[in-house]
């Protein structure tokens, strides 16, 4: 996967900037966005983006607050995830 990392969560933040914030809203590259800014079905909004966006499948196990409590572990977790799905 050639994105870098800061690729990625600009990706990240621009879709919840976009599709899971009320207007005026803002967020960062390590905001939590568990604890104040996203519901739960936005979380799963955003799970959906990430493994389509991304080429993953999201399995329940790694649904944790350390994959998914900001765009930066996220991304640190798309970049592990494909990683591990090419054996290195």
């Amino acid at each position: 996967m050639a994105d870098d990392v800061h690729e990625i969560e600009d990706r990240i933040l621009a879709y919840v900037r976009a599709e899971l914030l009320a207007s005026g809203e803002t967020v960062g590259r390590e905001d939590d966005l568990l604890s104040e800014l996203l519901d739960s079905v936005a979380v799963l909004r955003l799970a959906g983006f990430v493994d389509q966006e991304f080429g993953l499948t999201t399995r329940p196990q790694d649904f944790v607050v350390e994959n998914f409590e900001s765009a930066a572990s996220i991304a640190r977790y798309i970049r592990r995830s494909h990683t591990a799905r090419q054996g290195g």
